[in-house]
């Protein structure tokens, strides 16, 4: 994105945040979602502990008041036109309500969350600033397999009996052996263009999500060989549940999520902005430290820095990280300077630049 979008947030989200409310504690057997108030739970993979035969399970969500602000729309309008030259029509209006308002929405710091899970309670928690929240549960095995179905144990917040809405969430428990896939999604499985500030503000903000072609037929053929899936992603999390929703239309698998914590508030709003090479690696470690017997294979694209992170990662991981899947956005070649560069080193059978996903085959472990 143009580093000209930081001031205009800086501008546009200076309200943002809901972050003095306070927490009621008069009855911490509920959770304390206020009626203008909306929670998410992000969907997350547990890890057994086999010596213990016990299951962890992470827990993370974002509680927020939505928003919808007139005033702030009309000027992001303003600033995608005189900028760019996009402009929102009848059929992208509602696309860009949505995005917009879930960008802007007002964080609630301070809340109590507690969640029904396994048939028992677990309060959560206080919200942070930026309104998420996140822990890990333990329970048995026996548990695990008493309440999973298709090896997901769903939860959901407890709330009071006047409370009509339901807040629920999935974990989904991968064994300690296998193979996964670690994705990114834009211009991996999402159509994205980030090269290009138009083209990407445009696909973000105003038009209807596009796969990637043949994208989710690959997924969907690794995942009947029983490899899970994890999605380590640039955006933001408050567009989680639009990217949630355009992957599962779309018959991708079932997976877990790893985006960007951004507060339009503060300087966090410039990590927006940083590098993969900054973000990504973190987030693909905590997940291989989480499963270290099992076998990975990264897949990025060549638009930006996936290929510098993956190879990075493959070296500092060698036993683990199976192979890197570059799909190839930039036209470029193996054979070029920059390929020829970050892969230096790496047998070529460890890292595949592909256009068709068709022609790629799971790599069979050493």
């Amino acid at each position: 994105m143009h580093r000209l979008l930081v001031f205009c947030a800086l501008f546009l989200f200076a309200g943002c945040d809901g972050a003095q409310t306070s927490s009621d504690n008069s009855d911490t057997a509920f959770s304390n979602i206020r009626r203008d108030e909306h929670v998410v739970f992000f969907r997350t993979a547990g890890w057994l502990d086999a010596a213990n035969q016990e299951w962890y399970l992470p827990i993370h969500g974002w509680i927020y008041e939505p928003q919808d602000s007139s005033a702030r729309k009309a000027a992001f309008e303003e600033l995608l036109e005189k900028q760019f030259d996009l402009i929102a029509t009848d059929k992208t209006e509602a696309n860009l309500s949505r995005r917009f308002n879930l960008l802007i929405a007002d964080n609630e710091r301070g809340k109590d969350i507690v969640v029904n899970l396994a048939g028992r309670s677990f309060e959560l928690p206080l919200s942070s600033e930026n309104g998420h929240f996140k822990t890990t549960v333990v329970i048995s095995a026996a548990e695990a397999d008493e309440y999973a179905e298709n090896r997901r144990i769903r939860y959901s917040a407890v709330t009071r009996e006047s409370e009509i809405r339901t807040f629920s969430g999935e974990v989904r428990l991968v064994g300690p052996a296998g193979l996964s896939v670690i994705s990114d999604i834009d211009d991996t499985v999402k159509i994205s263009n980030v090269t290009d500030k138009k083209s990407l503000l445009e696909y973000t903000f105003l038009l209807d999500f596009a796969a990637a072609p043949g994208m989710a037929d690959l997924y969907e053929r690794w995942s009947d060989s029983d490899v899970s899936f994890h999605f380590v992603s640039s955006s933001p999390w408050q567009l989680y549940s639009p990217l949630r929703e355009f992957l599962d239309s779309h018959d991708f698998p079932w997976a877990t999520f790893s985006l960007k914590a951004i507060r339009f508030r503060d300087e966090s709003l410039l990590d927006l902005f940083k590098k993969g090479t900054e973000t990504k690696p973190a987030a693909i470690r905590e997940i291989l430290s989480a499963y270290p017997a099992r076998q990975f294979i990264l897949v990025g694209d060549s638009g930006e820095q996936d290929p510098e992170v993956y190879a990075a990662l493959i070296r500092e991981h060698d036993g683990q990280i199976l192979k890197a899947f570059i799909r190839n956005v930039t036209q470029e070649t193996s054979d070029n300077e920059r390929f020829e560069s970050v892969f230096g080193g790496i047998d070529s059978d460890r890292w595949q630049l592909f256009e068709d996903p068709q022609s790629l085959k799971l790599p069979v472990s050493p």
